[in-house]
């Protein structure tokens, strides 16, 4: 491994002119650091050594991206040296632009494990702890880590750098398309991480290339950048602030989807207070005034946890024609900020799956710790057999939570009846004052 990375490193930054053969020679040096990285991750991952393994002789791992990186660097801002390295390489094209990205079996379990559970109605905890215990392990293998850098900073190359020729433009198309499926796809953002980021951004200072980023379908990836990359609170959060409203233009609806879904995860992660903000406001300006309310619905189920665009959606669909502006938008959104928790958990309820809300007896429909239908709904709950599905039962639940009443005063927590407040009442008294303090009042 590390004389094979030294070739690469060698003659990619090699001061004067390369040799054909020394550039033809690229292509087969780079697929054997990515076989060695393959056998080290699955070496780490299984605590078993193949008789390969003796050749992933790096000092340090983590040296093979850093290295990949910087000759990606050099060959991003030395136009000669790439051209010069795809004309003496054919199989270059094939590396960069057809060959599979080796993500590792590991992650493809992984990502097997979250669609089941996220389509199986049915799924448990006892599916979510196994599928939660699969991304860890495969979070382990980060052999296509290493190897995004040189991927994602060739790929930035061919969009930013000027077409000459026809062989170019193609190149180019093929670089856009392959670099949006490989940052907006939920299974390649969780393996390349960072460095991905890193090698993008170029493209997200710079204005034309991020436009054309954006009508190609990249647009989710910038917002998911913008949510939890180490770049998010620099490159990416200017880049966001600063998009250029005709990046909006041509945007499809799963591409909005993908906006709104990242969307979710940055008010997941920074908290609600983001809705507020100015750039919150713009970003959903130009989706609700070119595209309607239809984004807004389907975003609307997107999470029970977080049901901002759930909120939109509502009160977009009563006053449909009032948000003309961004300005329009701070008001409402500041709203959304006090909508009452109670009131929050009873929709996030009625979002759920069937054994989403078996497992959430504890946290939905009443507060009291007594309520005497909660301890029933537990008992229904031992005796459940997965997949023999009791309509009244499963009817029973749902109504215990979704017609919960909030508390009338501090709208905080909700009951499932009268008795079951008053009986919770000197538990509760003192919460109850400081929430109403709050003014959280606002309804959906």
């Amino acid at each position: 491994m590390t004389e094979t990375l030294g070739k690469i490193y060698s003659t990619i930054m090699k001061y004067g002119p390369v040799g054909h053969a020394e550039l033809a020679e690229i292509p087969k040096l780079l697929r054997r650091i990515r076989h060695l990285l393959r056998v080290y991750y699955d070496a780490l991952i299984t605590s078993k050594k193949t008789p390969e393994f003796k050749y992933c002789d790096m000092a340090d791992i983590n040296d093979v991206g850093l290295k990949l990186h910087e000759a990606g660097v050099f060959l991003q801002l030395s136009p000669v040296r790439l051209r010069a390295l795809f004309s003496s390489a054919p199989e270059m094209d094939v590396f960069l632009f057809d060959d599979p990205i080796d993500i590792g079996k590991w992650r493809l379990e992984a990502e097997a494990a979250v669609q089941a559970v996220k389509s199986d109605e049915e799924a448990d905890d006892d599916d979510r702890e196994r599928m939660i215990d699969l991304e860890e392990k495969s979070g382990n293998d980060c052999a296509s880590y290493q190897m995004i850098f040189f991927i994602g900073d060739l790929l930035a190359a061919f969009i930013l750098n000027p077409v000459l020729d026809a062989k170019d433009k193609e190149r180019a198309e093929r670089a856009m398309a392959r670099l949006v499926a490989i940052s907006t796809i939920p299974v390649y953002r969780s393996a390349f991480g960072d460095p991905l980021t890193d090698a993008m951004r170029p493209i997200y200072w710079t204005p034309k290339a991020l436009v054309r980023f954006a009508h190609a379908g990249g647009l989710p990836a910038l917002m998911g950048d913008w949510a939890e990359s180490t770049c998010k609170d620099g490159i990416c959060k200017t880049a966001v602030e600063t998009l250029p409203a005709k990046a909006w233009n041509h945007q499809t609806s799963e591409s909005l989807l993908g906006v709104m879904r990242e969307l979710i995860n940055k008010v997941e992660r920074d908290g609600s207070d983001i809705t507020t903000t100015p750039v919150f406001a713009n970003i959903m300006h130009q989706i609700y005034s070119r595209y309607g309310l239809d984004p807004f619905e389907r975003a609307s189920r997107l999470s029970d946890s977080e049901i901002i665009f759930y909120f939109l959606h509502r009160r977009l669909s009563k006053k449909p024609h009032k948000f003309q502006n961004a300005a329009d938008w701070i008001s409402l959104l500041a709203k959304y900020n006090h909508v009452p928790q109670a009131t929050r958990q009873r929709h996030g309820w009625m979002l759920k799956t069937i054994s989403g809300r078996w497992d959430c007896l504890d946290l939905y429909g009443c507060e009291y710790s007594g309520c005497p239908e909660k301890s029933e709904l537990f008992q229904l709950k031992e005796r459940r057999v997965r997949g023999r599905r009791d309509p009244a039962v499963e009817d029973r639940l749902f109504q215990w939570g979704g017609a919960s009443k909030a508390c009338s005063r501090c709208r905080h927590v909700s009951y499932c009846s009268v008795a079951c407040q008053k009986a919770d009442w000197k538990q509760h008294q003192k919460q109850c004052q400081g929430e109403a303090a709050k003014n959280n009042n606002e309804e959906i």
